[in-house]
């Protein structure tokens, strides 16, 4: 089976933005002068259990995988509502799930891992008070069995995110005093807010979750805001105990901000099929929405300190060996098409952004882009980036499987005999990552979309296609 994935993570059935559902959400977030359907996926955590990985990120819904590359869209059964940045452990034999508060904080329990999950109740601290503001939560278990409950968002350094032992028998009752284990430090660049971090006193510290490896506690967080390009990870570390004490971060452990992979921020460490840690993380769209979000996986690597870091990226990759050697051999070239309208070019596909688009014209009856490579390369795959315009949950325009096909020419634009067929695909991916069969050479390359097999108007934020550097003479 292939071992390649490539960022962001080709997930299905993307759902609906939390922020679409409510009326009266703040106006200010969205990125038109109305309120437009979008769709997002973010603050995962994950976890493995009986050989399978399970992401659950905002909200109420998992994604589940045997090989760590294929992912399935799995609803959750839950009989509550389900907030921002889950939180799940298995723990004694049971699931105990939570987030960031709705109307209240909550936790919930079930024997699997998606569920029927039921209320178990509101978490407390040890005097009996509840906890209610659960802020990004994240649980702990440690090998001697103890069981931490973390949560909290720092904006000056007066609040912070705090750590709690948790009683073995009744989950829900802390059993000692909260701890400030983080707070903001505007000494940190990467924590004050803005999106060139210019607010020198303010920061927006948040998205909490532990790993222990090797014997040291790795406690990382997000900062600045995960509306921001620069959006990035940190991570504390404490030989010591859950609680700390911990030694603060030297600099981020995953930060990018350009491209189509950038704003790297809330997520959570997981061991994966290497035995190794990987981390899976939110990036950033910010098309329609401050919340449009998608998701990113990679390996966490180690300094000579035992500091780690994560190297975002945006090619296509393999999970054991990394890196193919692969390059984006299309960004920035000229480009072909049959039309657009708004002035949404389809240059817009090919800018490495993922906030512009290629939105072609409304009655174009096979709408097509075609990108001259320059050269002949040796083109390894493709991936594409969709947008849903017409997208309208209460008028029930739903997302669908984009039917689609990309044709390959030489450099003396005859068509060559390859096609990448995606007219029979069933599975609606928001992100389209497609590995070719076989190496094609060739110096054009055409992606068409098959209007009269789709119901719905779609356009393009990205289409790149990978392939070996070099080519030939221009």
């Amino acid at each position: 089976m292939n071992d390649t994935f490539c960022n962001p993570m080709q997930l299905p059935d993307l759902g609906r933005g939390v922020f679409c559902y409510d009326k009266n959400s703040p106006m200010e977030k969205f990125l038109s002068r109305k309120r437009i359907d979008f769709r997002e996926v973010a603050d995962p955590e994950t976890i493995y259990f009986d050989g399978k990985w399970y992401i659950f990120p905002s909200v109420q819904q998992a994604y589940v995988s045997e090989d760590f590359i294929h992912w399935e869209y799995c609803p959750i059964e839950i009989e509550g509502p389900l907030g921002y940045a889950p939180a799940i452990i298995h723990y004694r034999g049971r699931f105990l799930l939570t987030a960031s508060p709705i109307n209240e904080s909550v936790i919930y329990a079930a024997e699997s891992p998606l569920g029927p999950y039921r209320r178990l109740g509101n978490p407390r601290f040890p005097d009996g008070s509840l906890l209610r503001y659960l802020t990004d939560p994240a649980w702990f278990a440690d090998d001697d069995g103890k069981l931490y409950l973390f949560w909290g968002v720092d904006t000056r350094g007066a609040d912070g995110i705090f750590g709690m032992e948790m009683d073995p028998e009744n989950p829900l009752q802390g059993i000692c005093e909260p701890v400030k284990v983080i707070s903001f430090c505007g000494d940190n660049p990467w924590e004050r807010y803005g999106e060139n971090n210019e607010h020198l006193h303010y920061g927006w510290t948040e998205g909490s979750s532990l790993y222990k490896h090797n014997g040291v506690y790795l406690l990382q967080y997000s900062g600045c805001g995960t509306n921001m390009r620069n959006y990035s990870l940190a991570c504390y570390r404490s030989s010591v105990s859950p609680l700390g004490p911990y030694e603060p971060p030297s600099r981020t452990m995953l930060r990018s901000q350009h491209g189509i992979v950038n704003g790297t921020g809330h997520g959570g460490m997981v061991t994966g099929p290497d035995g190794k840690p990987w981390q899976i993380y939110s990036c950033l769209i910010r098309r329609l929405h401050n919340c449009e979000r998608r998701l990113s996986m990679d390996r966490v690597e180690f300094d000579a300190d035992g500091e780690p870091f994560i190297n975002a990226t945006a090619v296509p990759q393999s999970l054991k060996t990394g890196s193919l050697g692969l390059t984006p051999v299309s960004v920035g070239k000229a480009v072909d098409f049959s039309s657009c309208r708004n002035d949404h070019f389809a240059s817009f596909a090919v800018d490495d952004c993922t906030h512009t688009w290629w939105d072609p014209a409304e009655d174009d009856p096979e709408p097509f882009m075609e990108v001259d490579l320059r050269e002949v390369f040796e083109l390894h795959s493709a991936r594409i980036i969709w947008t849903d315009p017409e997208l309208d949950y209460e008028a029930g325009k739903f997302p669908e499987p984009v039917q689609f096909q990309i044709h390959f020419y030489d450099a003396q634009h005859k068509k060559l005999e390859r096609v990448i067929d995606g007219t029979g695909t069933t599975i609606d991916q928001n992100v389209e990552f497609r590995i070719f069969p076989e190496l094609i050479r060739a110096k054009f390359v055409r992606l068409v979309i098959c209007r009269e097999k789709n119901r719905y108007h779609h356009g393009i934020t990205d289409f790149t296609v990978f392939g070996y550097p070099g080519g030939t003479e221009f």
